[in-house]
């Protein structure tokens, strides 16, 4: 083989330096667009993406915008059959039957939120006619004595922790009031006495027997002597005869101060 043929083949096998940098070159800027066109789609996808993320975000807003309206316009509309069946109370409160007034200012109560009730027993005890603000105050009255009257109610509870507690927070928030006396008292009324359980009986006679004598008026002695003998007459058993004990204590002390 001749020397040029033998040169040119080695040529074709081995590109020269100048050659290689060529493709070296080529491959460099091939990378470069590949990198950038990359990179291009990446901010397209990622700005499209938080195109899309936002309209959910603003059609999430939107729907509990919605809901939240939908939801007011229903509270609204039970406002006003609230406020419509509350109206149609009020002719009971304007007759002579105490017992029907009080069993209709506690629906109205139990019919309004305390605050609705506290604006609306407020009003009327601002009013000129006398008799709108008696209803008033005693409309403010049950507001009042909510919490004692829970109490009083928790005595007589299924469970001994709830009756524990009741006993001990009336003795000591309200041994000194008037009200939580009289609410306990009338546990034994006829109607109620029926439902007090032996436990019951025994708790509010201990709270009765715990209260101040100050807090006693001359009607309530007469009711507490009332209750005091028929628990006597009913053969209790021995812890509710020592409660009992206690409870007659307390009237005797409360006749001799008012004498």
């Amino acid at each position: 083989m001749e020397k040029n043929e033998i040169l040119n083949l080695a040529s074709s096998v081995n590109p020269t330096p100048k050659n290689r940098s060529f493709y070296e070159r080529i491959s460099f800027w091939i990378g470069i667009v590949g990198t950038i066109t990359t990179l291009a789609l990446t901010i397209v996808n990622a700005n499209t993406k938080m195109k899309i993320d936002q309209r959910e975000a603003d059609l999430k807003e939107l729907e509990v915008r919605l809901q939240e309206r939908s939801t007011g316009v229903e509270e609204s509309k039970e406002r006003v059959e609230r406020y419509k069946w509350v109206f149609s109370l009020f002719p009971n409160l304007s007759g002579t039957d105490a017992q029907q007034k009080n069993f209709t200012i506690n629906l109205v109560r139990l019919a309004l939120t305390k605050d609705e009730a506290q604006q609306l027993f407020t009003g009327l005890q601002a009013s000129s006619d006398p008799d709108l603000q008696s209803l008033g105050q005693n409309g403010i009255n049950v507001i009042e004595n909510e919490p004692i009257s829970l109490l009083v109610s928790q005595m007589n509870a299924s469970t001994a922790d709830v009756r524990k507690h009741a006993v001990a927070m009336l003795i000591q928030d309200y041994k000194s009031s008037s009200q939580a006396i009289a609410l306990t008292l009338r546990m034994y009324d006829p109607g109620n006495a029926n439902t007090l359980s032996a436990s019951g009986v025994i708790n509010a006679l201990y709270f009765l027997g715990s209260t101040d004598p100050e807090a006693w008026n001359k009607e309530l002695i007469l009711e507490g002597k009332a209750i005091a003998k028929r628990v006597k007459d009913s053969n209790p058993g021995p812890q509710t005869q020592k409660a009992l004990d206690t409870f007659e204590t307390i009237l005797k002390q409360v006749e001799v101060q008012l004498k």
